[in-house]
C-alpha cells in the first residue's frame, strides 16, 4: 500500500527534477513560489549544497542511500526532509529515484532534547553536588568532577560501567535502590526513584555513607537516571540547634542559603513596595585555592571567618551578608536609595578586605573580585538576580580580579559562548579532533634545518583550524591539557623517529609545554615512556616553556627543569619578552635556547625601538651562554638584519608555514640539496 504523504520525484544526476508524485507536486507549489523550482538544489540552504555530491558519490558505490535536507519554504522557516535515493532502471537512464519524507517537528524535538541534555550535563559540571547520569541500561555516561572527587575515580574509569559495581556498596542488599531493572518486552529500565543513604567504598578503600537521590527523566526517545550524591555528614546534633545549623553557616556564623533566600524575597517585598534600588553583590577571594593548597585548609577557615566578619562589620544592619559556598559570599544591599552611591560601597567593602590576614604566623593578602546586579534592571526575583551576580563576579575575575562590573544582558551572551566553546572542547578531545602542524627552525647562515617546532591546532566544528590563542586557556581551567598532551607528545615523537637518518646528526623536535603540563607530578615519566614507545633518543626532545609559566610555579621551576633536564634533552625558553622574568632568576635557569618573542620581529627592519630591544636580547643571550632563536620571520629584510646582529638561528613563513608531517618532510629532503642564500652580513641595525 502506498503512503500517500510520501514525497516521490525522479532526479537527473545533476539535481534537475524531472517528476514527481501528486504529494511532492503539492509539496513544492505550497512550499515554494510558482513557478515550482527546477533544480533539487533551488530549494536547499546555501550550506547544503554538497548534500547532493555526496548522494551521487555514494550511489557509484552502493544501490542505495539516504540523506537529511533543509529547506527553506514561503515562509521563511526552515524545513527538513529526510530523503532516500536509488538508482533508476535502464529505461530511466540512470536518473535517481527519490522519496522524501517531512521530518521537521521530529527533528526539531530531537534537537531540543539534545540541547537539554546538554544544558544538563553543563549544570552537572558546575554543581558541587556529585551527579552521575546513567542510561537506559544502568551505564555511567556523565561523571562530573565533583563525583571523580568522592568516589576517587575519574571519569574514563567509570565510563559505561554500572553504579553499584564502581561504589561498591557495604551491604549487597542495599544496592537494589540503584540496580537496573529492565521491565518485560520494553527497551528501556527503570530506578527506584526517590532518596537513599548507602554505606559504599571509595576508590582508595576507605568508607563512606552518601546520601543519594535519583530521578528519571527522557529526552524524546530515550530515558536517563540523574543520580546526586553527597557524603553523609557524622555528626550528632542537639535537637534545639536544628534551626540554626539549617540557618546558618557553622563556620562563619553567617545567614546560609535557605536565610539568605528568605531575606532577599523580603528585602525584594519592600524594594517594591517603596519603590526604592536593591542590590544583590556576588564576592569571590581571589587566589583563596591557593592558601588552601599551599597553608591548609584550617588556616583557610580561619581567614574565612576573618572575611566574613569584615564584611559584616563594614555594612550596616539592615545589609545582608552570607557565605554562598567555598570563597563565595553574597551581599544584598537594601538600605542605599541611589546607584551613584554604590562605587563608594564597593571601595569600603574592598578596603575592609584588603589587610592582611595573620593567621597561625602567615600573612597573607587576598583581593576579591564583585559582580552586581542590580533591582529591578538586573531582575524581578531572587534567582534572577543571583545568577546575574555571579556572571557579572566571573567577568571581573577573568578580566583582572579584585576589581568590580555590574552586569549587562552581553555578559550573558559572552558566558553562553563561553559554555558553548567548553563543551566543544570537551567533544573534541574525545573525537581527537586537535593535532599537530610542523615548522622548522633554520640556521640563519646556511639554511640548513637544526630543529623542528610542533604547533597544537584545533579542527572547530565548522572545519577551520584554529590557534592554542583561541582554545588553550579553556583547556587549561577545564584540566584537559594533561591528557591531551599525553597523546599528542607521543603521536609527536613517533613523528620525530621518522625524521632521523643514519649518520647524521639527531634532529631535534620542540615541544611547547602549558602550565599544568609543566607542574604535573607525572611529566618526567610520561617523557620516559613517550621516548621509549617511539625508539627516540633524549636528545632528539627539546621542551619549551614560557615566561608566565615560570612564574606560576616560581618556587619549584628551577627543580623541574634540572630534573627533566638530566634525561638528556634540552630546554627553550620561548616567546621572551613577552612577559616578565627576573634576569636574576633567568641565570640561574638551565635553559639551551630562548626564543625572541615575534613582536619585536614583526616591525624590526622599521622600528628602532625594536631593534634596539633584539639587540639587547642578543647581547644577554651571549652573556648568558644561551642561543638565541628568532620567531616569525616573514620578510628578506628581517633575515639579513638578525643574521648582521648575530643571529644565527630563526624560524616563520619566509622558509615554510605550520604544515603536516608529509610537507616537512619534502622539504627535509629538499633543503640539504639546497645552497644557502647568499647573506649580506655588511647591512647594520637601523639604530
Amino acid at each position: 500500500m502506498k503512503d500517500p504523504d510520501k514525497l516521490l520525484c525522479i532526479l537527473r544526476r545533476d539535481g534537475f527534477i524531472l517528476g514527481g508524485n501528486q504529494a511532492w507536486k503539492l509539496f513544492l507549489k505550497h512550499k515554494f513560489d510558482h513557478p515550482p523550482p527546477a533544480f533539487l538544489h533551488d530549494i536547499l540552504l546555501p550550506e547544503q549544497e554538497n548534500r547532493w555530491q555526496r548522494v551521487l558519490e555514494k550511489l557509484r558505490r552502493l544501490p542505495g542511500t539516504s540523506a537529511l535536507f533543509a529547506c527553506r519554504d514561503r515562509s521563511g522557516q526552515v524545513r527538513y526532509l529526510h530523503g532516500r535515493f536509488s538508482a533508476g532502471m535502464p529505461v530511466l537512464q540512470s536518473a535517481i529515484q527519490a522519496s522524501f519524507r517531512d521530518i521537521t517537528a521530529r527533528y526539531r524535538n530531537k534537537q531540543l532534547c539534545r540541547q537539554n541534555l546538554r544544558t544538563l550535563v553543563r549544570m552537572a559540571a558546575n554543581t558541587r553536588t556529585a551527579v552521575a547520569l546513567l542510561d537506559e541500561q544502568g551505564q555511567v555516561r556523565h561523571w562530573s568532577r565533583h563525583a571523580a572527587r568522592l568516589s576517587g575515580y575519574n571519569r574514563s574509569e567509570v565510563y559505561r560501567h554500572q553504579l553499584p559495581a564502581i561504589l561498591a556498596p557495604e551491604q549487597p542488599t542495599a544496592i537494589a535502590p540503584l540496580q537496573v531493572a529492565t521491565e518485560p518486552n520494553r527497551k528501556t529500565t527503570a530506578f527506584t526513584e526517590g532518596s537513599h543513604t548507602l554505606v559504599c567504598r571509595r576508590k582508595d578503600g576507605t568508607v563512606r555513607s552518601f546520601d543519594f537521590c535519583v530521578a528519571p527523566f527522557s529526552t524524546g526517545q530515550r530515558s536517563y537516571t540523574a543520580v546526586l550524591f553527597t557524603e553523609t555528614a557524622q555528626i550528632s546534633v542537639n535537637p534545639g540547634k536544628i534551626p540554626q545549623l539549617a540557618y546558618y553557616d557553622p563556620l562563619t556564623g553567617l545567614p546560609s542559603r535557605a536565610l539568605l533566600k528568605e531575606r532577599l524575597q523580603q528585602s525584594l517585598a519592600e524594594a517594591r513596595r517603596f519603590k526604592h534600588p536593591l542590590a544583590v553583590l556576588f564576592l569571590d577571594l581571589d587566589h583563596f585555592k591557593q592558601v588552601n593548597d599551599n597553608l591548609g585548609h584550617a588556616v583557610g577557615d580561619q581567614v574565612l571567618k576573618l572575611a566574613a566578619k569584615r564584611l559584616q562589620d563594614c555594612l550596616r544592619g539592615n545589609d545582608t551578608v552570607a557565605r554562598f559556598g567555598g570563597d563565595e559570599f553574597i551581599v544584598v544591599l537594601s538600605g542605599f536609595r541611589e546607584a551613584e552611591n554604590m562605587p563608594g560601597i564597593l571601595r569600603k567593602i574592598f578596603a575592609s578586605l584588603a589587610p592582611e590576614y595573620c593567621v597561625e604566623g602567615h600573612r597573607i593578602r587576598l583581593n576579591a573580585s564583585i559582580g552586581l546586579a542590580l533591582f529591578p534592571e538586573d531582575g524581578q526575583n531572587p534567582e534572577q538576580l543571583l545568577r546575574h551576580a555571579d556572571t557579572a563576579m566571573y567577568v571581573a575575575k577573568k578580566e583582572a580580579g579584585d576589581s568590580y562590573r555590574f552586569f549587562s544582558p552581553e555578559m550573558n551572551l559572552a558566558l553562553l559562548a563561553q559554555l558553548e566553546l567548553e563543551s566543544q572542547l570537551r567533544q573534541a578531545v574525545g573525537r581527537k579532533d586537535f593535532f599537530l602542524l610542523f615548522q622548522p627552525r633554520l640556521d640563519l647562515q646556511t639554511r640548513q634545518v637544526v630543529a623542528v617546532e610542533a604547533l597544537l591546532r584545533w579542527r572547530h566544528p565548522d572545519g577551520t583550524p584554529r590557534n592554542p590563542e583561541s582554545f588553550l586557556p579553556r583547556l587549561e581551567k577545564l584540566d584537559l591539557m594533561v591528557p591531551l598532551g599525553e597523546g599528542l607528545l607521543q603521536q609527536a615523537c613517533e613523528t620525530c623517529r621518522t625524521w632521523q637518518v643514519p649518520g647524521r646528526a639527531p634532529l631535534p623536535l620542540a615541544i611547547n609545554l602549558s602550565a599544568s603540563q609543566f607542574g604535573h607530578p607525572g611529566l618526567k615519566q610520561g617523557l620516559v615512556a613517550a621516548l621509549q614507545n617511539a625508539n627516540l633518543p633524549a636528545a632528539c626532545l627539546q621542551l619549551e616553556v614560557d615566561e608566565s609559566t615560570l612564574q606560576n610555579h616560581e618556587n619549584c621551576a628551577c627543580d623541574i627543569l634540572h630534573d627533566i633536564g638530566q634525561l638528556g634533552l634540552h630546554w627553550g625558553l620561548d616567546n621572551f619578552g613577552r612577559d616578565y622574568i627576573s634576569l636574576q632568576k633567568l641565570k640561574d635557569l638551565p635553559f639551551d635556547y630562548l626564543k625572541i618573542d615575534r613582536h619585536f620581529i614583526g616591525d624590526l627592519s622599521s622600528d628602532q625601538n625594536d631593534a634596539a630591544m633584539v639587540g639587547a636580547i642578543l647581547a644577554m643571550a651571549r652573556n648568558l651562554g644561551l642561543t638565541p632563536v628568532a620567531e616569525g620571520i616573514e620578510t628578506w629584510a628581517q633575515h639579513h638584519l638578525l643574521l648582521a646582529m648575530g643571529c644565527r638561528q630563526g624560524q616563520g613563513h619566509l622558509f615554510l608555514k605550520p604544515c603536516d608531517k608529509n610537507t616537512l618532510a619534502s622539504f627535509l629532503d629538499d633543503t640539504p640539496d639546497q645552497p644557502a642564500m647568499p647573506c649580506r652580513t655588511d647591512l647594520a641595525p637601523p639604530f
